[in-house]
């Protein structure tokens, strides 16, 4: 008897755990995001796409920076959703790299980025940028 209660109980807590651990789609950063007053190579639009399949999340994370006639777009690039609720995404283009983290605070998207120089020839920038949701 105290067997099957020992065995209901731990049925019952792992089943608890596991639905707190569940994430439920689109994500909160899912959207387009934008910086309006952003400089020349700073970060002017981020836009993530996020869905659930067979429990688990899905992230695609697309950049832009600022150029000029048009903003310089970085391709859409597959993300993780990281233990503590952030997306992680690495931009690798041919000259540097973009290291992103993004978390959303209602209509804010809190974007860390860290810049590094492929050949190392320049110490690694880091700069955060709040966006708005479009």
């Amino acid at each position: 008897m105290r067997f099957l209660v020992l065995a209901a109980g731990l049925l019952l807590l792992s089943f608890t755990s596991a639905q707190a651990q569940r994430i439920y789609c689109p994500l909160p950063e899912d959207g387009i995001w934008v910086n309006p007053d952003a400089k020349p190579k700073e970060i002017s639009r981020i836009e993530v796409e996020s869905k659930c399949e067979n429990e688990q999340v899905l992230v695609r994370v697309r950049a832009f920076t600022s150029c000029i006639p048009r903003d310089c777009k970085w391709g859409w690039t597959k993300a993780e959703l990281r233990s503590d609720g952030a997306i992680q995404v690495v931009l690798i283009g041919f000259l540097s790299s973009k290291k992103i983290t993004l978390r959303a605070f209602g209509s804010l998207l809190d974007t860390h980025v860290v810049n590094v120089v492929n050949d190392l020839s320049e110490p690694q920038t880091k700069k955060t940028y709040n966006l708005n949701r479009k």
